[in-house]
């Protein structure tokens, strides 16, 4: 790996699905994905991606999910907004035995996980990200920004593993 790759990627915990970073890419997003485009600058932006990703896995039968992705989704929208100026899209991915999440917004800066203060009010959130999802990372692409994802075991691989063990 070349240092150009490690700039322009990151692996922050776990590691990514197998898929996940030709996906990213050659922005091959299948078979299964639902995007949720325009969002702004507003706090009403963070709600609609909840309320976007809550649905979608109801749809998709993941509903043993929507808390801890509604959380993430929430973090990662609050950091482009935050930090980016605004996230531009939300996008979901089902695929094999993974759900991920993922936001994308307008800058070049990685996130930064901090170690906030007792007392701070902010700063928790990339730690968040990191204890609720088995793996999360981010992706520069050259002058067009970021895509910052976080991936979870689905319920069904879950229920597979215990029963084998």
């Amino acid at each position: 790996m070349t240092a150009h790759l490690v700039r322009r990627q990151n692996v922050v915990r776990g590691e990514a699905p197998w898929w996940l970073l030709p996906t990213m890419e050659y922005n091959l997003w299948e078979p299964v994905d639902a995007e949720l485009s325009g969002l702004g600058r507003t706090g009403t932006s963070i709600k609609t991606a909840r309320d976007f990703t809550v649905a979608t896995l109801s749809d998709w039968g993941l509903g043993e999910l929507s808390y801890d992705a509604r959380v993430v989704i929430s973090e990662l929208v609050t950091n482009a907004v935050r930090h980016a100026g605004e996230p531009t899209r939300v996008r979901l991915l089902h695929h094999a035995s993974h759900l991920v999440c993922v936001v994308a917004d307008p800058t070049d800066r990685p996130p930064v996980v901090t170690d906030a203060d007792y007392f701070a009010e902010t700063g928790r959130g990339l730690r968040l990200v990191e204890s609720l999802s088995c793996s999360w990372g981010w992706r520069l692409f050259d002058g067009r920004g970021k895509l910052v994802w976080a991936a979870f075991t689905t319920p069904a691989t879950l229920h597979q593993r215990r029963a084998s063990a």
